[in-house]
């Protein structure tokens, strides 16, 4: 009976730490997901760390009031490890943020079926390019390797890294900023050219609706842009990804 309160009480803690993780993991965390395949491969990697870990697990508390600041714990872990990577995905929102208001689209909305809700019509472009290239790389498998390797480092009951969380959480929000500009950089570049040499044209004739006659385009040009650059931002913000997933890896 000791022993099998011993393996119940590890499922707990293993449970609460991956489960928080993919609940915020990329591929896993997605709207599009049901809730039962996060939950079912949630169990399955408890059940195959629960042998491994269960001798290194601190032992079953005594009543509910011991249990909560442990599952508490675990809880904060995981949430740190999938949310330092879900940060990242918020670059996708800005360069689509970014990439509508530089084209001359941010006004247009289409339903995003990996938030569940309207967004940028580019924004919605961008998560779901981001979707199928975490999901093509095996960044969906790198979050759960990510989570068992992290017992290494943080084992069940353990503090969680609260003193470098906070950092790591700056940095990927910088982060994310940083590489939402760059993936919508072409166009940036674009629409400044095109809106200086409209601004000329308008000053030399006044008399024509410069920005009017132009701006199907301006649209049109920014799309051609984005086209040709898009790969390239993109590779560099899954390179980002992964690196941001591998820091939870040991080696």
């Amino acid at each position: 009976m000791d022993q099998l309160t011993q393996f119940a009480w590890v499922g707990a803690l293993l449970f609460t730490r991956i489960g928080a993780v993919l609940m915020l993991a990329p591929g896993w965390g997605e709207q599009l997901v049901p809730v039962t395949f996060r939950l079912a491969a949630a169990l399955l990697a408890t059940a195959a760390l629960a042998p491994v870990l269960a001798a290194n697990a601190p032992p079953p508390p005594a009543n509910i009031y011991g249990a909560a600041p442990l599952i508490v714990s675990e809880l904060a872990t995981g949430l740190i490890l999938g949310g330092a990577v879900r940060l990242l995905m918020s670059a996708l929102q800005v360069a689509g943020a970014v990439t509508g208001m530089a084209s001359g689209l941010g006004f247009a909305q289409q339903i995003d079926p990996s938030m569940g809700q309207q967004s940028a019509i580019f924004s919605a472009f961008f998560s779901l390019m981001g979707l199928l290239l975490v999901m093509a790389a095996g960044l969906h498998r790198l979050m759960l390797e990510a989570a068992a390797a992290s017992y290494q480092t943080f084992p069940p009951g353990a503090p969680p890294p609260l003193l470098g969380a906070s950092e790591q959480i700056v940095g990927a929000v910088a982060d994310a900023f940083t590489l939402g500009v760059q993936i919508s950089a072409p166009v940036l570049i674009f629409s400044f050219v095109a809106n200086l040499a409209l601004g000329l044209a308008s000053r030399l004739v006044p008399q024509v609706q410069m920005y009017m006659v132009a701006q199907p385009a301006t649209i049109l040009g920014a799309v051609a842009i984005l086209a040709f650059g898009l790969g390239g931002g993109l590779m560099v913000w899954l390179e980002a990804m992964e690196e941001q997933a591998r820091l939870f890896l040991p080696g």
